[in-house]
């Protein structure tokens, strides 16, 4: 008898076993015991905002991405050995210390624990304030007739000090209701995001985090510097004001070594080839990062797009 060894007949073959291992497939949760979880401290502390933290646990590789808040946790803020308070608990993992500004110069102590869990502690430092000296502002068109608002930021750098800058501006503009084509007569206010594409020392030098640009003084060192860079947002086209404020930070340097490992990781993730990248943790016993920054601000008023 003659075999049928037809193309299709194969193809049929094959598709049936693709379905037969698939059918075999099973999702199995694994429950992972809280003892082996550590906790994960997330807070940048300011000289001018309330002083506030985010505590998770950690999570295992077989786990999703959700984050698990590491609730009704004993934490506290030391200066030294003097206790400054208890952190209270405002929801589920953010804790609080209202009332208390940080001052500059200072090293200020977190610890946390409960929960079961191992008990953790962090150091953030307090750098010196640096001003912002001037702000110069000029609006460029693209071939396309989109304008963008390019800013260019001087400020004095301080002589035998290692500072590291980071540069956001907070954006407020008019609410526009489109259902009646009129102003609500409420302000909204966000961060914008930053580009330094215009600028070759911040093409080459700084690192975007979260619309922010960080960069060191490595090359500045005691001088005089300004950086040029766009700022790209939509309230430009919502209103016809817009206010702007620049804020220029002084970092901790743990923050900036967790911000570039952070972006290493971005970088690297979906890459086969790319080396394995550790995130910068500054946390004794747990993971994440506590630090401190300084900052100042620089506000005017621009024309939005908007007209009537």
């Amino acid at each position: 008898m003659k075999k049928n060894n037809s193309p299709y007949r194969l193809q049929y073959v094959a598709i049936i076993a693709v379905l037969a291992l698939f059918s075999c497939e099973k999702i199995i949760d694994i429950n992972i015991p809280d003892k082996k979880r550590k906790i994960v401290v997330n807070g940048l502390i300011s000289t001018n905002k309330k002083v506030s933290v985010n505590l998770s646990k950690s999570l295992s590789v077989l786990e999703n991405d959700e984050l698990i808040p590491f609730a009704a946790g004993d934490v506290n803020l030391f200066n030294g050995n003097t206790l400054i308070g208890k952190f209270q608990e405002d929801s589920a993992g953010y804790y609080s210390l209202p009332g208390f500004n940080p001052l500059v110069g200072q090293i200020y102590r977190l610890t946390a624990s409960g929960n079961g869990l191992s008990p953790v502690e962090a150091s953030a430092t307090m750098p010196e304030l640096v001003s912002v000296t001037s702000v110069d502002t000029a609006t460029l068109m693209d071939e396309w007739g989109n304008s963008e608002l390019r800013l260019k930021v001087k400020f004095k750098d301080p002589a035998d000090v290692h500072n590291i800058y980071g540069i956001g501006i907070d954006v407020t503009y008019k609410e526009f209701d489109y259902s009646t084509m009129m102003f609500t007569g409420r302000k909204l206010s966000h961060s914008a995001y930053l580009s330094g594409n215009s600028d070759q020392f911040l093409t080459d030098e700084s690192t975007n985090f979260e619309g922010k640009l960080y960069f060191e003084d490595l090359l500045f060192n005691g001088l005089s510097k300004s950086v040029e860079f766009g700022v790209y947002d939509y309230a430009f086209y919502e209103s016809d004001t817009v206010w702007l404020d620049v804020k220029m930070e002084q970092i901790d340097p743990s923050f900036y070594l967790y911000v570039r490992s952070c972006n290493a990781y971005s970088e690297a993730g979906g890459n086969p080839f790319a080396e394995p990248v550790q995130v910068f943790t500054n946390v004794k016993g747990g993971y994440g990062i506590f630090a401190g920054s300084s900052s100042s601000s620089y506000s005017f008023v621009t024309l939005g797009m908007r007209k009537f």
